[in-house]
């Protein structure tokens, strides 16, 4: 594991997500502007628009961060909603935020939306992925422990950069986690074995790219139409980070039948985006235009 302790000279920010956020960022938007040019799109609407979608993105996942984790935090000191460098990022609320501020450009600047999104589908979802890795380095959105031989111990401290030594200043959240648990004594310097749920998601976000792949294939077939790519992207990952929910160690507080606030939330949108995908596979109706009856 890397969790990184960025040291700006002035300030210290423990446990630095952005770092890893920000490659998985670049890297997306770089392949996302490569498949629309080949797709014969043009990445123009696209590179111009990037600056709202990005800060759409990031609002979205600070809202969604206070919103499902730590709406208390933001009530007592409401200015901490804009401190970023502090961390406190949700994937989830950066897709809704990011995929709402595109849809929003695509349709001022009078561009194609559903094929531009189908097409960059893939890159969003490794993006994704990616984002998902440097959970992992940094020890966010830990699982909960596991005896299954794939279960991973997380470190106690970060590594500073941009020296490359331990910093033995701030203890992690999932090693506080785990010895508030008592899944560990407050010796220990690792945490115990845990589920590597940010792999899992990972892979997940992998496979549901490969298959977007095939459905976008079917596309250009003429076999459905391009907003099904969407909502199966949208949909998938809500059914895929709900399951995943259940495994997480920094879960909320559940609110009924065993699931958070969160949960409820992706379980309702994956419904909808179900409906929705259904719908848009559709054969549309053409218009009939009736002659008028001739009068008597």
């Amino acid at each position: 594991m890397l969790p990184i302790h960025l040291d700006l000279g002035f300030k210290v920010i423990f446990f630095y997500e952005g770092f890893y956020f920000l490659i998985a960022i670049l890297v997306a938007a770089v392949m996302a502007a490569h498949r629309l040019k080949k797709a014969g799109l043009g990445a123009t609407v696209f590179l111009e628009g990037l600056p709202w979608i990005l800060l759409s993105a990031i609002l979205g996942a600070r809202i969604f961060d206070f919103l499902f984790w730590d709406l208390k935090a933001l009530l007592a000191h409401p200015w901490s909603f804009f401190f970023i460098w502090e961390g406190g990022l949700s994937i989830t609320g950066g897709l809704a935020g990011g995929v709402t501020a595109a849809f929003v450009w695509f349709r001022r600047a009078h561009g194609d939306f559903w094929k531009a999104f189908a097409i960059a589908s893939p890159t969003v979802l490794a993006g994704q992925a990616l984002g998902r890795l440097g959970c992992f380095l940094n020890g966010d959105a830990w699982g909960v422990p596991t005896t299954l031989p794939w279960g991973i111990p997380l470190p106690k401290y970060g590594t500073i950069l941009p020296w490359m030594t331990p910093d033995h200043r701030v203890p992690s959240e999932v090693w506080r986690w785990t010895v508030q648990q008592g899944f560990i004594p407050p010796t220990s310097l690792v945490t115990p074995p845990l589920h590597p749920t940010q792999l899992y998601e990972a892979i997940g976000d992998l496979a549901l790219a490969g298959i977007v792949i095939l459905l976008a294939r079917k596309i250009r077939e003429g076999q459905t139409g391009w907003p099904k790519v969407f909502w199966f992207h949208l949909g998938g990952y809500s059914v895929l980070r709900y399951l995943l929910e259940f495994l997480h160690g920094d879960r909320d507080a559940l609110v009924w039948a065993g699931m958070t606030s969160l949960q409820i939330g992706l379980l309702g949108f994956a419904a909808l985006a179900g409906v929705l995908f259904w719908r848009a596979g559709l054969p549309r109706r053409a218009g009939v235009r009736t002659s008028p009856s001739p009068r008597h």
